[in-house]
């Protein structure tokens, strides 16, 4: 009976004492992911609200401050290692989000463009500058002042890698099926799952509306 009680024991901690500790591992890591995207989608909006809006700014502010996520654990960083080292986190980084992931400014959106946006050299923009005396009547068709309007909202999502085996194809076979968005289904496909954030933050240049 204790022969028999000890292989059942085992049976039980195989088929699910195992995959319930390594899927456990597999979100404590994505958690970790998650708190990165955080913090570098809101440096990425940082850094385009002072650039006009500009998604390329964004990308490379996102980039660097998701640098930390690349770098090789081989050896010690020192004075002499450092500057190649991070230089080839960012490059990392930078190819990463380039195939793995989606920027898209929410906000201001087309009806606020239409309601606000003025002619300044040339470029259709947001005004930015004397939001403190200007109307605060909302437009037309947005619903919102131009101070409101002023408000960036950058949306990223960035497919990061699942690591763990056996919770990584039970986590991407369950989402394959209950999760028909096209983007994501493209990151499942790669063993990836796709972690959104927001980045929000007042602008602080005009926004240059796409054309």
């Amino acid at each position: 009976m204790a022969g028999a009680a000890m292989v059942e024991f085992q049976v039980v901690a195989l088929f699910a004492l195992l995959p319930l500790c390594l899927g456990t591992v597999q979100m404590a890591l994505l958690m970790s992911d998650n708190h990165h995207v955080d913090h570098a989608a809101f440096q990425a909006a940082r850094e385009a609200a002072m650039a006009h809006g500009d998604l390329g700014v964004a990308r490379r502010a996102f980039a660097q401050a998701a640098s930390v996520l690349f770098v090789e654990a081989g050896e010690g960083v020192d004075a002499g290692n450092v500057a190649p080292r991070v230089a080839a986190a960012y490059a990392a980084a930078l190819a990463d989000q380039a195939r793995f992931s989606r920027f898209r400014i929410l906000a201001p959106d087309s009806n606020a463009q239409e309601d606000f946006a003025v002619s300044r050299d040339g470029v259709r923009v947001i005004p930015n500058d004397g939001l403190e005396y200007r109307p605060r009547t909302p437009g037309r068709r947005s619903g919102q002042s131009l101070q409101q309007a002023n408000v960036l909202r950058l949306e990223v999502s960035w497919c990061r890698p699942l690591i763990v085996p056996f919770a990584r194809e039970l986590l991407l076979g369950a989402l394959r099926i209950i999760d028909g968005d096209p983007w994501r289904q493209y990151c499942y496909a790669q063993g990836r799952i796709a972690l959104r954030s927001e980045g929000v933050t007042p602008m602080q240049s005009d926004f240059r509306v796409s054309s």
